[in-house]
């Protein structure tokens, strides 16, 4: 099977998204500081709040200008007739591999901003538990999905056809 990589357009949505959390934490950032402008504090007490705050915001920020990439450069998914394989994880790799013939439901689900990139989640049930594939392409969830159908489709004819 060969595993596959996700879409260059993924990256755009997960930096995307770490811009707006980005700048979330720079409201954070900038509202504590005016409650301190505002409470009259002196300029120590301005400093030891600026710095308080804005150091562990500095790194949550660089934390989340560089994990995007290096998530979409370590994870890579795959699927034949009898097996899905997703490999994902920076700092705690995982690997799952899920049966075909466990899968009980599958959904392609969007938010806005997937909508926008033409990007698409693909949600994997069996009865265990639920399996992510991150942000495919529409155009290849929609033939995983159809692939996985087929593929399960069959499966369950050969094993009505081994009961008779």
């Amino acid at each position: 099977m060969k595993m596959k990589k996700l879409d260059k357009s993924v990256l755009k949505l997960w930096y995307l998204r770490a811009s707006i959390l980005a700048l979330a934490l720079i409201g954070v950032f900038v509202g504590v500081l005016a409650i301190a402008v505002a409470a009259g504090a002196s300029e120590e007490e301005k400093l030891v709040v600026s710095c308080a705050a804005g150091i562990p915001i500095f790194l949550l920020l660089c934390i989340t200008l560089i994990m995007p990439a290096l998530r979409y450069q370590m994870y890579a998914w795959g699927y034949d007739d009898k097996r899905i394989i997703v490999k994902q994880g920076v700092i705690f790799r995982k690997r799952a591999v899920i049966p075909v013939c466990q899968i009980q439901d599958l959904h392609r689900t969007q938010g806005p901003l997937m909508m926008m990139l033409k990007l698409s989640d693909v949600t994997i049930s069996t009865a265990g538990s639920n399996f992510d594939i991150s942000t495919l392409t529409t155009d290849e969830a929609d033939r995983m999905i159809d692939e996985l159908e087929r593929h399960l489709e069959i499966r369950v004819g050969e094993q009505k056809n081994e009961k008779i």
